[in-house]
């Protein structure tokens, strides 16, 4: 009789599967197929798919790095989030398992946790916190997905628009030549996003 894939090599063939297919995809028949098991004893080691997704996720947060010496929560916050946009351009289609389907595993949750930290002792609403963390989690979810789409779909003209896009659209015809569109997958786009933020978030402090 043969022997049974491992929780670990579940996982690892998991990461496999969605370096090759986009997460909707992604199927529990298709990951047993890989493996030669039955879709049965795929699901005794995971009762569902969001199951396995949750656990994706909660190896993958175990690995993104606390900036614990950095002196100013602006230092922190920063660092934190290229620390974030490392591991999710460690593992395929993380971006998206994290915007489609809502963590609620314990890495997860302490990523979540640690950010709050950051902001805690700021002069803002709990709820505004809250609110700037989410922001602030969306921004680098939205910013990988971006650049992975940029890679997979390069640049194409706009073949359905019938009226030249100068005329149509002037300024985004403008952009569109310095090829603004394509350096939104940048690191160098990336980190000016961060410094935004965080930029806000000082403004706020001050109004308030």
């Amino acid at each position: 009789m043969a022997t049974q894939p491992t929780k670990d090599k579940i996982i690892s063939s998991s990461w496999e599967l969605l370096e090759e297919l986009p997460l909707t995809e992604f199927s529990m028949r298709k990951l047993a197929s890989r493996l030669g098991m039955t879709v049965s004893s795929l699901y005794y080691h995971f009762s569902s798919k969001e199951a396995l997704f949750a656990e994706l996720i909660d190896k993958a947060s175990l690995e993104i790095i606390f900036p614990a010496n950095e002196k100013t929560w602006q230092d922190r916050l920063f660092v934190y989030g290229k620390n974030i946009y490392a591991v999710l351009e460690s593992y395929p289609n993380l971006a998206q398992l994290m915007m489609d389907y809502p963590p609620e595993s314990e890495n997860y949750l302490r990523l979540f946790d640690k950010l709050l930290m950051i902001v805690d002792d700021l002069k803002l609403s709990d709820d505004h916190k809250f609110y700037t963390i989410n922001l602030f989690l969306n921004f680098i979810y939205t910013s990988k997905i971006d650049s992975d789409r940029l890679v997979e779909q390069p640049e194409k003209p706009l073949s359905t628009v019938k009226i030249p896009l100068v005329q149509l659209a002037p300024f985004l015809d403008k952009y569109w030549r310095t090829e603004s569109l394509t350096s939104l997958g940048s690191s160098e786009s990336f980190e000016f996003g961060l410094h935004l933020i965080i930029s806000g978030i000082e403004k706020m402090l001050k109004i308030n």
